[in-house]
């Protein structure tokens, strides 16, 4: 991965301490990672900030995608699993496959997703934050036009 390296001011510096330090995240990359993810999403597709649909329904026009996300941990991890339950009962819908392989106190979690580009960047980003991961990967499969 490239390395980026960028000034900023002393309360942003205390911002990224402050969300490491709820160990909601891993480091300081991880909280500017998602943080970019995060406008990424918001800048194409077209949205810059709340946006109110009042009772339209627009869901037909944004494109469902399919993505594939390899993850491993320990086997035995009550925290790691606790937090894991909690972001697959947020996303259940959207989780149309789940694989579970074990080997050496390795457990290797495969998901098969399908969702818009907005909610799958952000189960990707809740996955990606977790700690003691020890490897993470994923792929996201363009929607035919």
């Amino acid at each position: 991965m490239p390395i980026v390296s960028m000034n900023i001011s002393d309360s942003m510096k205390r911002f990224l301490k402050r969300m490491v330090g709820t160990q909601e995240y891993k480091n300081s990359s991880n909280v500017m990672r998602d943080a970019l993810v995060r406008l990424m999403s918001s800048k194409e597709d077209g949205v810059i900030g709340p946006v109110s649909l009042d009772k339209t329904d627009f869901s037909n026009l944004i494109p469902s995608i399919t993505s594939s996300i390899i993850i491993t941990l320990p086997t035995y991890h009550s925290k790691l699993d606790k937090k894991l339950n909690r972001i697959e009962i947020n996303y259940h819908s959207s989780i149309i496959h789940k694989s579970i392989f074990t080997h050496q106190n390795i457990k290797t979690i495969t998901y098969v997703m399908e969702d818009t580009m907005v909610n799958t960047q952000s189960f990707i980003t809740e996955l990606n934050a977790m700690e003691s991961l020890q490897a993470f990967r994923y792929i996201i499969n363009e929607p035919e036009e």
